[in-house]
């Protein structure tokens, strides 16, 4: 059986080689066994994923896991960046944030990572007992997203939108919009470049198209890349 390591935020895998559906039943389950322990009254995550190949997979199969144990999942209907998971997790008031993604790494990876309610990295401590928790197997009946719509388990969020809205209230965009200064955004094919069409769709813009293999590159904005 695959052992599963958490890092500093969650676990990352090479797809289909460790970063399998199986694996992230495991993992999910240990994510779910901590929230009902640590979090008995408020049985709810919000749940995403990035630009990643086979993202909706995994994250729909985190959100089975879930709704299995009782958990309510607020679900990102597309792909989203890490603090907009954050953001959601605040906002919506849940035990934790998760948001499949593997960050910087190279587009064979994907991964798992942990938000805590207050919007920032789970700490330590999470971190270890629901790595502990994880199983060898998962025997669980799952159903299908549609029916856990339809019973109210899973609810499609608009992160993107509430993330937007977030930065308006906080930056005077208008005096960087009026400032007659020329700006580029680099998305690198990640999660952001939705994000930023919508808050400066003048500015120039690159990579910002859908490309879950990032062009060969890994997606870390060092001088090289």
């Amino acid at each position: 059986m695959y052992q599963i390591k958490f890092g500093t935020d969650g676990w990352r895998g090479i797809i289909a080689a460790e970063f399998t559906v199986e694996n992230v039943k495991r993992v999910a389950q240990g994510t779910a066994a901590y929230i009902k322990k640590n979090h008995a009254n408020n049985l709810s995550i919000v749940l995403g994923h990035d630009c990643r190949f086979a993202g909706e997979l995994f994250v729909e199969t985190v959100a089975q896991v879930m709704c299995a144990n009782n958990i309510k999942v607020k679900l990102a209907k597309d792909f989203v960046s890490t603090p907009m998971v954050s953001l959601g997790a605040v906002t919506y008031k849940a035990a934790l944030g998760v948001i499949i993604t593997a960050s910087h790494n190279p587009a064979s990876y994907n991964g798992y990572k942990l938000k805590a309610h207050y919007g920032g990295p789970s700490n330590p401590e999470t971190i270890d007992e629901v790595e502990k928790n994880i199983p060898e197997t998962v025997e669980l009946n799952l159903k299908s997203i549609d029916e856990l719509v339809k019973e109210g388990m899973i609810e499609y969020v608009d992160l993107e939108t509430l993330y937007v809205k977030e930065v308006e209230s906080k930056f005077d965009l208008d005096a960087i919009r009026n400032s007659k200064m020329k700006f580029a955004y680099d998305a690198m094919f990640g999660a952001g470049q939705n994000v930023m069409k919508r808050l400066f769709p003048e500015i120039t813009k690159l990579h910002c198209e859908y490309n879950p293999s990032f062009n060969g590159q890994a997606p870390e904005p060092i001088h090289k890349n």
